[in-house]
């Protein structure tokens, strides 16, 4: 296993944000619109980006577990729904707490949802802080604490964290109705500028945030991997749950632990949500065995690819080539650009599927 080091620091503390339903659309440095997310485009010049990454499903709960377990997603179940099998897969929180990290987990929102709770606690995650640890005045959207809030409680805590640290933070504000405590930047009532002024809300949040982190003792120490959780359909309103571009996602590694060579550099190897906990856990010189659903993106010689489920279809993403393929009506709804024949890509598809589900049900 080759990998390629990118860190000045052998166990750096790891802060791993989760931006709720954070597309690449607007993402200007990822080919989306322009001035939606001005810090995120800031902080993607001065860190490593990976600007073909792609989300394993179209819901948080899938997207959580894929990032934490490297365990790809299933059609029509999600394996959080069932805690006696979510409880044999590995996790990132786990191997860092093993090796001597203090964990801990951020979210505004109410974290009984989907079995998050139980998952959680059942990672090695020594600390979460949920909707019942916020003040009541705190709670200012209709899914609990606002994004701001729940940064700036972070940065507090983690100031009296022990090092190393790993703690995961996760955003809800750009969750519909897209309820903001402060003035719409984009004008209009209609979903595509509500979902675009929530998403600017949450990159000036993360600007107050990196801000305050960048005062304290830990920041200098510190890998920030920003990631989202999966894609959406706003703001454009054109990319189907079958395309590609739908689950097309930021994943940003940043911060002063980085080598100087790295900064604004792009990978732009074929990835996804499921090669998060290798590609951090061989930085980190942390053997990743166990997630042999994972693979390491800073390792040259790993397979670029990503693979995609949704209701009873999958999305295959090559370095060349992708397909979406309907599992209901046996027929292609989406094809990128082709260099191979369908019927080798939807094999690759299915084989993959196929697999996975099986180990699923043997759980």
């Amino acid at each position: 296993d080759s990998t390629q080091q990118i860190l000045t620091v052998k166990r750096p503390n790891v802060v791993l944000i989760i931006l709720e339903s954070f597309t690449a659309d607007i993402v200007s440095k990822l080919g989306g619109e322009k001035n939606v997310t001005p810090f995120l485009d800031s902080l993607i010049d001065g860190g490593l980006l990976f600007s073909n990454f792609f989300a394993t499903g179209f819901r948080t709960d899938i997207g959580f577990v894929s990032l934490h377990t490297g365990f790809p997603s299933q059609p029509l179940q999600s394996i959080l729904a069932i805690p006696e099998k979510a409880a044999k897969l590995p996790s990132l929180s786990s191997a860092l707490y093993q090796n001597g990290y203090h964990t801990s987990l951020y979210y505004g929102g109410e974290s009984e949802f989907f079995n998050f709770r139980a998952f959680i606690l059942s990672k090695d995650y020594q600390r979460l802080t949920d909707i019942r640890d916020f003040d009541k005045s705190e709670r200012n959207s209709k899914w609990g604490a606002h994004d701001g809030v729940v940064l700036n409680r972070a940065v507090k805590d983690l100031s009296n964290e022990s090092q190393p640290f790993f703690s995961t933070i996760m955003t809800l504000s750009t969750h519909e109705p897209f309820e903001l405590p402060i003035a719409s930047k984009f004008p209009g009532n209609d979903l595509p500028n509500k979902f675009r002024s929530a998403a600017f809300y949450t990159d000036q949040s993360l600007k107050d945030f990196f801000a305050a982190a960048s005062r304290e003792k830990w920041y200098d120490s510190t890998l920030f991997v920003v990631v989202a959780d999966h894609g959406h359909r706003l703001p454009k309103e054109e990319n189907e749950i079958y395309m590609p571009q739908r689950s097309h996602i930021p994943l940003l590694f940043f911060g002063n632990v980085l080598q100087p060579s790295f900064w604004g550099k792009v990978i732009n190897r074929v990835g996804s949500q499921t090669d998060l906990p290798a590609t951090v856990l061989a930085q980190l010189g942390i053997k990743h065995n166990e997630f042999y659903w994972s693979k390491n993106l800073m390792n040259p010689f790993s397979k670029e690819f990503a693979f995609n489920s949704y209701n009873n279809g999958f999305v295959w993403m090559g370095k060349e080539q992708q397909i979406g393929y309907d599992n209901n009506s046996k027929k292609v709804n989406y094809r990128g650009v082709l260099n191979k024949p369908d019927s080798l890509l939807i094999r690759c598809g299915q084989a993959y599927l196929q697999t996975v589900y099986q180990e699923y049900l043997s759980y």
